[in-house]
């Protein structure tokens, strides 16, 4: 995991990852029902997920700045989407609660979606 830093404060393992690529086996790597934060980044969006032991928060966000509201983002309602002063942000939060590893599969399948939605508003403002 080269491209993730761990350090732990108060108990709680913090983890930064600046490649998505690598989220699924840092996420596997956490204690199970542990007390675990890890934000994900790259140039394009910011994830946050959160373990309080018996459930996980995810938070996901994403600036682009356009002169409209691109089509694309119509496709997944769970995505919040704000225009405003010639910026677009996407936001999506959930609480989920853990039951194992189909939790954690969840959670990366929730943050490929937004990635793919966040790709196709890109894409439909490169080609007007």
């Amino acid at each position: 995991m080269e491209d993730a830093r761990t350090l732990v404060i108060d108990g709680v393992r913090l983890t930064l990852v600046e490649d998505f690529r690598e989220l699924g086996r840092v996420l596997k790597a956490q204690e199970n029902r542990g007390r675990w934060d890890i934000l994900a980044v790259d140039q394009f969006m910011t994830a946050e997920i959160s373990s309080f032991g018996g459930y996980i928060v995810l938070a996901l966000y994403a600036e682009v700045n356009t002169d409209r509201l691109p089509e694309a983002i119509k496709e997944d309602p769970e995505v919040e989407a704000e225009f405003s002063d010639g910026k677009l942000t996407l936001k999506y939060y959930a609480t989920y609660e853990y039951t194992g590893g189909a939790t954690l599969i969840a959670i990366v399948n929730r943050i490929n979606r937004f990635r793919s939605l966040l790709g196709r508003v890109l894409a439909e403002l490169q080609h007007r």
